[in-house]
């Protein structure tokens, strides 16, 4: 139901491993070699998001490679990264929405980036070009989750709202504090649909039908 809530595929397992410390490792991205100053600012993006070890060329450029191969014009582990971002974007752009404190500086840094034109890999690179913009999508979002699924559940019931009053979503008062009202009232009905469920009209120990 949300683009955070989905199945989400891992990005390649090299980003995550270490590499042997061998000259002449790889730093190629299909046609364009990473740059070391553009690596060092990308790796300080990532400890500023929270990503404990440093980047190095290699585990990109062999991320970027395994990825080639998928046959896909965008690979499912980044495009589903991208659809993340895009929900952040939203949740930043709406004017009703206030979002907590400790999601604005992480979700801030993640968009300037990605609205950046000199990132670490270029964006028309075929199907990788976007691979940093997940790997600094994938740094911030265990402090991001749970702010943008609370405002994917608010847009959720916001529609329903609306859909109620027959109005347009934005055209009424609908903020977090209405929008926290509304979650305790469904979650009050699915307890009284739950126990009106497991409840019975009929009486404990019906009478035995004897035929005679």
């Amino acid at each position: 139901m949300y683009a955070n809530a989905e199945n989400t595929a891992p990005l390649p397992s090299s980003l995550a491993s270490r590499p042997f410390q061998v000259p002449g490792r790889r730093r190629q991205v299909g046609p364009f070699r990473l740059g070391s100053l553009e690596l060092e600012r990308f790796n300080h993006l990532l400890a500023s998001l929270g990503h404990e070890q440093p980047l190095e060329p290699d585990q990109i450029a062999t991320a970027a490679r395994e990825l080639s191969p998928a046959g896909q014009a965008v690979p499912d582990c980044i495009a589903q990264r991208l659809r993340q971002a895009a929900s952040l974007e939203q949740m930043l752009a709406d004017p009703a929405w206030d979002p907590a404190n400790d999601a604005l500086q992480p979700a801030h840094s993640v968009l300037d980036y990605l609205h950046r034109d000199d990132g670490l890999i270029p964006g028309w690179i075929p199907g990788v070009g976007h691979l940093d913009d997940a790997i600094v999508v994938e740094a911030a979002w265990p402090r991001l989750s749970a702010e943008v699924t609370c405002y994917l559940d608010f847009r959720r019931l916001r529609g329903i709202e609306a859909q109620l009053r027959g109005v347009a979503p934005g055209s009424f008062r609908f903020g977090r504090t209405e929008w926290l009202q509304c979650r305790e009232t469904e979650a009050r009905l699915r307890e009284q649909r739950r126990r009106v469920f497991r409840g019975s009209y009929a009486p404990a120990e019906p009478p035995m039908v004897r035929v005679h």
